[in-house]
């Protein structure tokens, strides 16, 4: 029993060892998910950027073709 004893004290190094590593790969888990979350959300906001930027465009454009009717003579 003794024998045992001094077995499992010798083992606990080497366990703390263990769950210091898996605590480690949890930590750099979790930091990637947090980057890959966080870069979905940059490429959602450049994305948005873009389509309201294309609108704006769209929008203007309508409205220069728009004014350069209103502009023609109605007798020309």
């Amino acid at each position: 029993m003794i024998g045992e004893l001094l077995a499992a004290l010798r083992a606990i190094p080497h366990i703390v060892d263990a769950l210091n590593r898996l605590t480690d790969a949890a930590t750099v888990m979790a930091a990637s998910k947090r980057k890959e979350d966080k870069d979905e959300l940059v490429k959602e906001l450049i994305a948005s950027a873009r389509r309201r930027r294309e609108q704006r465009v769209r929008d203007s454009e309508v409205q220069r073709v728009a004014g350069d009717n209103s502009e023609t003579p109605g007798g020309a």
